[in-house]
């Protein structure tokens, strides 16, 4: 009887010592990957803090943009207002032309007639003389 429990006994120690080895394998590969993934828990994390500071990089540029496009709106219309008004000068500087055109014209046609007035003035006394 002693035997068969002393064989029992052994045994048990032996099926025991089978499952603490297969459970020490197993912790030991859980243990691995509770590593690798605190690893790429980590890597993720430098990573999300990288694509957060690239995104505040881009909302400032964003921001810039925003700001010389505003900016360069202002210039443009600036730019447009001054633009109309010296057209409009232009058209009146154009018509103030054509009319000292049309002034210059007329006297310039009175002045002939005057000539021709003159001269034949000039002949009416002569023909007096005679």
């Amino acid at each position: 009887m002693q035997d068969d429990e002393n064989t029992n006994l052994c045994a048990k120690i032996k099926e025991l010592e089978e499952d603490r080895t297969r459970l020490q394998r197993t912790t030991n590969i859980q243990q691995t990957q509770i590593e690798k993934h605190k690893a790429l828990a980590e890597d993720s994390s430098k990573k999300c803090d990288a694509l957060q500071l690239q995104v505040s990089a881009l909302n400032k540029e964003i921001e810039h943009l925003k700001r010389s496009q505003k900016q360069a709106a202002g210039v443009h219309s600036t730019a447009e207002v001054r633009l109309n008004r010296a057209l409009e000068e232009v058209e009146c500087l154009k018509t103030q032309l054509n009319k000292s055109k049309q002034m210059n014209k007329m006297h310039f046609e009175a002045a002939k007639l005057l000539s021709f007035t003159e001269e034949e003035f000039m002949k009416a006394l002569d023909w007096g003389k005679l």
